[in-house]
């Protein structure tokens, strides 16, 4: 089980995560994204007109956009400095620029430095209670071969709580000894447990595992 996922907002999720192009921008603006991520704010890299910016979605449908004067460059080392501005498609009366460290900005001093634009960003954030909560959705999985090698790979369920997801896994692990499989390895205590089992040449594998995020945001 990989905790970092844990401590990031998830990823956007359209087709443009294929894209040669969004994928070249994200990796080369991870130090800006990855922070944004761990707020937690869901980062996506914006791709219009050849126009390209990031945005980090707020709890009330808004967003932040950051660029560097009109546009981000596709080479981060040519950022002089950092623009941002919260929008909202919805509502286009929002409109306001939290942070301008370009060179005609108030903050022009700070160039490209990254410190000073992401305390302004969460001093934003927390002022606004604008940040997004994420609780994990918890599947129950089976997972290993059968005894004629061919793969087993079944979802039992989806639990938006733990307590439910940890109950689901007890009745399918009870049912797998009352059927004669024997456990060779347990781990995870009651957060994220999971097992291994042994039958008649098969094995296979019980776990909670992340399904997903559930976002709360403002009413």
């Amino acid at each position: 089980m990989n905790r970092e996922a844990f401590q990031l907002a998830p990823m956007p999720e359209h087709g443009n995560t294929t894209d040669p192009l969004w994928r070249a921008l994200w990796d080369a603006y991870e130090p800006v994204i990855t922070p944004l991520r761990r707020m937690p704010l869901v980062a996506d890299v914006e791709l219009c007109g050849g126009m390209h910016g990031i945005t980090a979605e707020l709890a009330d449908y808004s967003y932040l956009l950051i660029t560097s004067d009109d546009t981000l460059p596709t080479d981060p080392n040519q950022v002089q400095g950092w623009h941002v501005q919260r929008l909202s498609d919805h509502t286009p009366t929002i409109r306001e620029v939290i942070y301008d460290s370009t060179e005609a900005g108030p903050q022009a001093a700070n160039g490209n430095d990254h410190v000073p634009l992401f305390d302004a960003i969460t001093a934003f954030v927390a002022r606004r209670n604008l940040g997004l909560r994420f609780t994990p959705v918890k599947a129950v999985t089976i997972t290993g071969l059968r005894s004629d090698l061919s793969a087993v790979e079944h979802i039992c369920d989806c639990f938006p709580r733990s307590l439910d997801a940890v109950a689901r896994y007890g009745q399918e692990v009870a049912m797998l000894r009352l059927m004669g499989w024997r456990p060779l390895h347990q781990q995870g205590g009651n957060e994220w447990p999971l097992s291994v089992w042994v039958h008649d040449g098969a094995v296979v594998t019980v776990a909670v595992t992340l399904a997903g995020w559930n976002a709360e945001r403002a009413a």
